[in-house]
C-alpha cells in the first residue's frame, strides 16, 4: 500500500469517526433541549441559547413527540 492509498483510508476513517461524533452531539443536544422544555424553558429563550430558530426548536420539539407535563 502506498503512502497516498494510506492517507485516502485514514481521511476516510476520521470523517467517518466526525460524523459519529456529530450524530452523538446531536442526540445529546436534542435530549438537552427536551429537558428545558420540560422544565419549562419557553421555546424563544432555548433558541436564543443554542443559536437555533424558534421554528428549528418547535420541529425538533414536534419530532420528538415533546409536551410539557400538565
Amino acid at each position: 500500500m502506498t503512502s497516498e492509498e494510506n492517507t485516502l483510508e485514514t481521511a476516510v476513517a476520521a470523517l467517518h469517526a466526525a460524523q459519529e461524533a456529530v450524530h452523538t452531539a446531536r442526540r445529546g443536544l436534542t435530549a438537552a433541549i427536551v429537558n428545558v422544555y420540560r422544565a419549562g424553558e419557553p421555546v424563544a429563550r432555548i433558541a436564543e441559547r443554542t443559536g437555533m430558530s424558534v421554528i428549528e426548536i418547535r420541529n425538533l420539539l414536534s419530532a420528538t413527540h415533546t409536551s410539557r407535563p400538565g
